[in-house]
């Protein structure tokens, strides 16, 4: 059989593997997801079942972009123990060829699937989640306070039935949830503009955002006043600012260089974002080592049982790699590990461990 051809026909046959378990994957958490929203619109005035519709459509790509590691290897070791069922495989390796070959084709489809699911997939699906959280927002009624981080600090909008306020902050003090240089506008009713309030600093106390060093610019009376103190009620808290930013989930590879550098300097934690940065980033690394690990227990010749002992394997390694991915995030979460080494460790160890077993297995 000429290389093109062995290639072709192995590529053809992962394709058919992972897109497979992918599609009957992702149509059960479509299902799921459907039902979960099902029971979110019935909790408000004007939900209704279009409403849940459109907002499991546009989580789906991200929901099924989760599943793609174990789609990759669940679908790897199911490909490869047809090829071993068959035979196929005995006859590949009597003919000389090693088993690189034989595992490069699904390597390559892997590999290049994570370049695309990073370049092209992720900033679509991120896209689409974030619109589907702005819907569910939106539909709770939470929409009148914002918070929005842009290059000259935090903004923050915060809007009733009788007022308005907008917020623009250049630093948070995480530790004591001090805001520095700080410009308040206030709206009245139909957005009539009342006045300005520019303070050095203010304090989140409560539901009070308590100012000093304040100036107040009043359209109405055509004047500045000056106070030591000076304090506005907010429904936003200390916690609201740093949790009401957008999520990591809802920003691709390209836009969270770019954020994580506007948050650091507006004092916002970012640990979360570098691990979304790293975790996307370590993508095609992640899915080559699951068609390693898969090369791995499906390539040893067929026994008796062997099926049996196939599935528990490959449960077993499924369960390892996703405990040990939740806990090299937890340890970069908490920083207890550095970002990147906790990112990337899953996928690092997982291709260490199948090329190990591999090389063990070619060398007889």
């Amino acid at each position: 059989m000429p290389p093109q051809t062995l290639f072709r026909y192995i590529a053809l046959r992962s394709i058919i593997g992972v897109g497979g378990l992918l599609l009957i994957l992702a149509s059960l958490v479509l299902l799921i997801d459907l039902i979960e929203n099902l029971r979110f619109v019935g909790k408000i005035p004007d939900g209704n079942f279009s409403l849940a519709v459109s907002l499991t459509l546009l989580r789906a790509p991200a929901l099924t972009q989760a599943l793609i590691p174990f789609v990759f290897l669940f679908g790897s070791i199911w490909m490869f123990y047809q090829l071993n069922r068959r035979s196929e495989l005995s006859v590949m390796r009597s003919a000389g060829l090693s088993i690189w070959r034989l595992i490069g084709p699904a390597a390559f489809i892997a590999a290049l699937t994570g370049v695309l699911i990073i370049t092209v997939i992720d900033p679509v699906s991120s896209n689409l989640l974030s619109y589907a959280e702005q819907i569910r927002t939106k539909s709770l009624g939470n929409e009148t306070n914002l918070v929005r981080v842009f290059n000259d600090g935090i903004w923050l909008r915060q809007q009733d039935n009788a007022r308005q306020l907008i917020i623009n902050a250049k630093n948070l003090d995480e530790d004591d949830g001090t805001l520095s240089d700080i410009t308040v506008w206030r709206f009245g009713p139909n957005s009539v503009f009342l006045e300005r309030i520019d303070a050095e600093q203010a304090v989140m106390s409560g539901r009070t955002m308590e100012m000093s060093n304040v100036r107040l610019t009043s359209i109405s009376q055509n004047q500045q006043l000056r106070t030591p103190v000076y304090a506005i009620n907010t429904a936003l808290t200390a916690a609201d600012l740093r949790q009401r930013v957008a999520p990591p989930e809802t920003m691709s590879l390209w836009q969270l260089p770019r954020f994580i550098l506007m948050a650091e300097a507006a004092g916002l934690p970012t640990v979360r974002y570098h691990i979304r940065f790293h975790d996307l980033s370590s993508t095609p690394l992640k899915l080559l080592a699951m068609v390693l690990i898969a090369a791995a227990f499906s390539l040893r010749p067929v026994r008796l049982g062997g099926a049996l002992q196939l599935a528990a394997a490959s449960i077993a390694a499924g369960f390892l790699l996703y405990v040990l991915s939740e806990i090299s995030t937890a340890l970069g979460e908490s920083e207890l590990a550095p970002v990147a080494l906790a990112a990337w460790t899953p996928a690092m160890v997982a291709a260490i461990a199948a090329v190990t077993m591999l090389l063990h297995m070619e060398d007889g």
